[in-house]
């Protein structure tokens, strides 16, 4: 995914941090906030140059799926961009996924003979045979770490294409092994086909290698080159969220929230316990949120005045964290800085709309209804307070809605597998969340009619046009 990037970030970044500003001080105290980064594009350039990418394209496909794949697979090769290095894997031999091309070396760099190439050797991607054993997920990874380690380009990438006939439920401690060994190497896409596959070993893989899991048609070349697309807009393939909190900070957690629901992981460093880094990866222009949670010891700090408890840094851009202690029995208001968190209680609920909504899917396959009407119901309660319009679609294709304000679902007596792990990959690929950029008490207008609201308005009491 990222070896050290010669050049520039060429992106500047506005970060802002939304908390509660009067607390209750205890000698536990957790404090939640939300953390919004904003990048924007520096530079001439939209597009990072293909010879700066190098990407292993790998097919893992039943017999039955072998020449739709095999058709899409030369297709997706004859649209790849001048410049990239680029590896296909197919098939299996007895030490494990075989290549496809090239057909000598570990590599090819894309041009126009090449292409062409790369594409009549398409039709040679032999499926596992029936009579052997499939090679793995973890065995894809082993393929491309080794590939990579060959290539120490800006970004690698695999796009793994899986019709599921790959997995080996046996070798799931495997295969967290090995996205343990594949973490910092290269970053990973899924693209699944059919409806024989479990989702939950390729979100893990996608999850820990930094990448996106998606449904696909078997005629899957467009959803790989708009992968590629995409990945060269990729401006830092990696880059620190770094969280530097006082000594009386006891703990930090950083979630991601949107584009993609993820629990990072902190690396303190040894001569300051106090800064934690939490890496993040394929950086392009656009938003990310977080949730911030950090454990403080309150018990020694005064009350009544304006604490910087933290400060969150990402590239040279660095916002505070202030609190204020309130004495024992005075009320916690709502206000708070920049928005008085009032974004931080529609993070709070996307989390859990989030978790309701794949905990509903979860309980579909295999079929529980009444843990599945639970949990969608949840979701679409949480989604009609915070205007969530894609969880309401996403639900009504195995269920219906029959009260949203009051989480009222019905599931059918028969509900499409397909669909369900479908979902499920839906939810896990992210959305960003439309959060009030107001701040705490001052009126906002209707976009519409112009009539003044309350800052923490969903809809304008006028008009009814959504704030």
């Amino acid at each position: 995914m990222a070896a050290p990037d010669p050049s520039p970030t060429g992106l500047r970044f506005a970060v802002s941090v939304d908390v509660r500003r009067d607390q209750q001080p205890h000698h536990e105290t957790r404090i939640d906030a939300h953390v919004r980064v904003k990048a924007t594009g520096t530079g001439p350039r939209d597009q990072r140059p293909a010879t700066e990418l190098a990407v292993v394209l790998a097919l893992d496909v039943a017999p039955a799926r072998r020449r739709d794949a095999a058709a899409a697979l030369a297709a997706a090769l004859r649209a790849l961009p001048d410049g990239l290095s680029f590896t296909v894997l197919g098939g299996a031999r007895d030490d494990g996924p075989g290549r496809c091309y090239p057909l000598r070396g570990p590599w090819a760099l894309s041009d126009t003979d090449e292409k062409r190439r790369a594409a009549f050797s398409a039709g040679s991607v032999a499926p596992t045979p029936d009579d052997r054993p499939p090679p793995g997920y973890g065995a894809w990874l082993a393929a491309a770490r080794a590939l990579f380690g060959q290539r120490p380009l800006p970004v690698r990438h695999l796009m793994l294409v899986t019709d599921g006939s790959g997995h080996d439920p046996a070798g799931e401690a495997a295969l967290g092994a090995e996205i343990a060994a594949c973490e910092g190497a290269f970053s990973a896409d899924v693209l699944a086909l059919g409806a024989d596959w479990d989702p939950a070993p390729l979100l893990a893989l996608t999850e820990g290698l930094h990448g996106t899991a998606d449904t696909a048609p078997d005629r899957f070349a467009p959803a790989v080159t708009g992968a590629l697309r995409r990945l060269r807009r990729v401006r830092s393939p990696e880059l620190p969220v770094t969280v530097t909190g006082r000594p009386a900070v006891t703990g930090v957690t950083l979630t991601e929230t949107a584009p993609r629901p993820l629990l990072l992981t902190a690396v303190t460093g040894a001569d300051d316990r106090h800064r934690y880094e939490f890496a993040t990866h394929q950086w392009e222009p656009g938003t990310r949120d977080y949730l911030l949670t950090l454990g403080v010891d309150a018990s020694t700090d005064p009350l009544g005045v304006l604490l910087q408890l933290a400060t969150v840094s990402v590239g040279d851009t660095t916002a505070p964290l202030l609190v204020r202690w309130l004495p024992p029995g005075v009320a916690v208001g709502p206000g708070g800085t920049g928005g008085g968190g009032g974004t931080l209680d529609a993070v709070n609920a996307a989390t859990r709309m989030r978790a309701a909504l794949n905990r509903g899917y979860a309980a579909l396959d295999p079929m529980s209804r009444d843990e599945a009407e639970q949990q969608f119901g949840l979701a679409v309660r949480l989604a009609h307070e915070i205007g969530a319009a894609w969880v309401l679609a996403d639900i009504r294709k195995v269920a219906d809605i029959v009260d949203g304000a009051r989480g009222l679902v019905r599931v059918g007596p028969t509900v499409d597998r397909g669909t369900v792990r479908e979902g499920r990959l839906h939810v896990a690929s992210g959305h960003l969340l439309d959060l009030p950029a107001h701040a705490a008490g001052t009126p906002v207008k209707c976009p519409g009619c112009r009539h003044l609201a309350g800052p923490h308005a969903r809809y304008c009491i006028a008009c009814g046009r959504p704030m």
